[in-house]
């Protein structure tokens, strides 16, 4: 396989271009509000070039205290207006790019925070919410997480969650869903549904490496690394199934790295091509699953402990991804470039298919 780093001169310039313009779009991020991180975080991902990101948001138990923080990231958002778009609508994206702002999608990867009342969905939406996993990984009033022993299926709750977010206009994300669960939504939604950061479940590590190894570390799962991969990943019918229905699966950098010296962009690229080979390259985009605040954890660690950079933390070649900057997306396009993909085709994996996806969605 061709690695990135062996790219020409020339290659290399072709792709930071075609990656400038670009749609990029990752279709999951956890980043922060704090009033001081967040400088950070937009100046990182505007740095690498995106246009717009899927932020992790309302994962409290409460409706309340999800909603708070709706209006607070708005707040946010309007106070940096000359940078930052909240997207309400496929064209937000595209105005995005046009004015060299970063545009905010509201995902929450839960549905706990609707304390089985679907008509707060109506509210969230009215504050900017327009993305929702129906689970994580766990069981909840919708339906099952994919680490659940068994899993039952959506609950009558979870069908009529499934039925307002299509009436609502709002993306049914089934990342963490268990499958079951996934089943059924794929079935009931009358609109596409997506992936936004997965993996084949075929081709999941065998092995921990990279930042889901680390990640493992804080809760004694080394034994359990490779269940969760293979948990988290879906088979190929069910990528089908959700391609079919004109939904896209964003490949994700959490559990591809290899064990031992690789690059996370050229393990990224072996994953993506088995997603493109099973579901085509119409239905594939990039979900990066990063969690911003860890990024700022490790980089102020190692900032102060710099001889422990591969003792704490297992790094790739390409160090920066292994901490967690999106200012190394471009990384991502020359990947694309080095297996060959046409420029229509990147253009496409890197922000179009989910531009599409979220016209049909949203309007």
């Amino acid at each position: 396989m061709s690695s990135y780093l062996k790219l020409s001169k020339d290659q290399k310039e072709h792709a930071l271009a075609l990656h400038k313009e670009s749609i990029v779009i990752d279709s999951s991020i956890v980043a922060v509000i704090d009033y001081v991180a967040e400088n950070m975080w937009l100046n990182d991902v505007l740095k690498g070039g995106l246009t717009a990101s899927n932020l992790t948001v309302c994962m409290q138990r409460s409706f309340s205290e999800a909603l708070a923080q709706l209006i607070e990231h708005n707040h946010w958002a309007a106070k940096n207006k000359d940078r930052v778009l909240v997207v309400k609508k496929a064209a937000d994206i595209e105005t995005a790019k046009k004015e060299g702002k970063h545009g905010v999608i509201y995902g929450p990867q839960d549905s706990m925070f609707l304390e089985r009342n679907v008509d707060f969905l109506d509210i969230a939406h009215e504050h900017g919410l327009r993305a929702m996993q129906l689970t994580y990984n766990w069981l909840n009033e919708v339906g099952a997480g994919c680490r659940e022993r068994k899993d039952p299926g959506l609950s009558v709750f979870g069908t009529k969650v499934v039925e307002r977010m299509n009436k609502l206009g709002i993306l049914i994300d089934l990342s963490h869903t268990g499958d079951q669960t996934c089943w059924d939504a794929i079935n009931q939604s009358k609109d596409p549904v997506s992936f936004t950061h997965s993996i084949p479940r075929k081709s999941a590590p065998e092995t921990p490496g990279g930042y889901a190894e680390w990640a493992n570390r804080s809760t004694s799962l080394w034994g359990d690394f490779v269940a969760y991969s293979k948990q988290r990943g879906k088979p190929d019918d069910m990528m089908k199934a959700c391609a079919e229905k004109g939904g896209v699966i964003g490949v994700t950098p959490f559990f591809v790295k290899k064990a031992g010296k690789s690059t996370l962009t050229d393990d990224i690229m072996d994953q993506l091509d088995v997603l493109v080979d099973v579901v085509g390259v119409d239905n594939v985009g990039f979900g990066s699953d990063l969690e911003f605040p860890n990024s700022v954890t490790r980089a102020a660690f190692i900032w102060k402990n710099p001889q422990r950079i591969d003792v704490d933390y297992f790094t790739p070649m390409d160090k920066s991804w292994g901490y967690g900057w999106m200012e190394n997306m471009p990384n991502f396009t020359m990947g694309l470039v080095a297996r060959g993909y046409s420029d229509q085709e990147i253009k496409k994996i890197l922000g179009l298919n989910f531009v599409k996806l979220f016209k049909r969605v949203w309007g």
